[in-house]
């Protein structure tokens, strides 16, 4: 059923989605194949700033299972922040992954689900879990006691056990409780966080080269002063290892469930330029749609969206989710009032308009200018 797939076609599907982590993606599409050819240890945690595409790394692997019929089985999938399965009291409730599951099958397969379909479905399924560094044992040097038992309690199910869903199922039309055994060793686990301690952390360790671990050094020539220039360059996928993970706050036993750890880089520009122009859910892509209603054609001069993908890249923080706050404050005001904003041009017998960096700098400094 799945003979015909394999990394290199899956890593095509979710390449058309996730935009500028090419690295990130292989390895996702080869926790993807171990997933449907049932081998086990795929699980993999990715590690990035907000807004380098944790989340659409998750949705473009729903919709490539979305996208292939004949993976059915596993098309259940779970996206949930990690921090929601504590309650206010500090209680863990991995229950709770189970029957969002349960809930998902349900709404794609209908209420007349059978024990067994449930336990195929649920047991095959994807679960994605956010903000994973969320959960680590310590926080601000002090020890986080909800996110240890939340670690603790998922190393029940990324290990691989059983866990007895309690639900009910329709039977010669009368709703009966069964008890269904999941196996929990199919499932595959994505698990995202920003982290964002861990690259000072990381880097500071390699400065000091007390673990054997260096920086590197490239020299280039300045033209200007007739010598060389040494640049240090540290890239924390070069250096990150597990025990970083440790220090920083999870569990070893927690860890070691993850066959693979992808590193999400900062978006560069042309990264951010091309998500901006051609990713689904880019807010120009989505203003382009919009103003289309009104019979409108909309375009961005390359000096506006030059600004905006240097405002972008100088907020890597917050990476392509600054492309949507720049943007966004470049046309409400043009949402609102198209027809009477003043930048409505004729050509060729259709109406545009046409986005100008100087529409936007009332809105959003120029990093060039400071």
């Amino acid at each position: 059923m799945t003979a015909n797939l394999n990394p290199t076609d899956i890593y095509a599907c979710l390449s058309r989605k996730v935009l500028g982590q090419d690295d990130a993606v292989k390895q996702i599409a080869v926790s993807v194949y171990k997933h449907i050819q049932g081998v086990k240890w795929g699980n993999i945690l990715l590690i990035g700033n907000s807004g380098t595409g944790k989340t659409t790394i998750m949705n473009a692997v729903l919709s490539f299972y979305l996208d292939h019929p004949e993976l059915a089985r596993y098309q259940t999938m779970l996206v949930m922040n990690a921090g929601t399965l504590a309650d206010e009291s500090g209680e863990v409730h991995v229950q709770r992954i189970f029957k969002n599951l349960e809930a998902d099958v349900r709404n794609r397969l209908g209420s007349g689900v059978s024990p067994k379909e449930l336990k195929t479905h649920i047991e095959n399924a994807t679960v994605c879990l956010d903000e994973i560094d969320k959960i680590a044992a310590r926080i601000s040097d002090r020890t986080n006691v909800p996110g240890l038992m939340i670690q603790q309690a998922l190393l029940t199910i990324l290990e691989g056990e059983t866990f007895y869903l309690e639900t009910a199922v329709f039977r010669e039309g009368k709703k009966k409780p069964v008890r269904i055994p999941i196996n929990t060793s199919k499932m595959l686990f994505i698990c995202g966080g920003a982290f964002e301690s861990l690259y000072d952390q990381v880097y500071s360790l390699v400065l000091s080269g007390k673990d054997g671990r260096s920086i590197g050094v490239t020299y280039t020539w300045d033209e200007a002063t007739k010598d060389l220039k040494s640049k240090r360059l540290f890239n924390l996928k070069d250096h990150i290892r597990l025990d970083d993970l440790f220090d920083y706050g999870m569990v070893p036993q927690f860890i070691s469930r993850f066959s693979a750890i992808a590193i999400l880089k900062n978006l560069d520009k042309p990264s951010l330029k091309k998500i901006m122009l051609t990713a689904v859910d880019s807010p120009f892509v989505n203003a382009r749609s919009y103003f289309k209603t009104f019979g409108i054609d909309l375009h961005i001069t390359d000096a506006a969206l030059d600004l905006i993908v240097d405002h972008a890249e100088a907020n890597s923080r917050i990476g392509a989710r600054s492309l949507r706050e720049s943007f966004n404050r470049m046309v409400a005001e043009l949402q609102f009032d198209p027809m009477g904003s003043g930048h409505l041009q004729q050509k060729d017998g259709r109406q545009v308009l046409m986005l100008e960096k100087e529409m936007l700098a009332p809105h959003l400094s120029d990093p060039g200018t400071k």
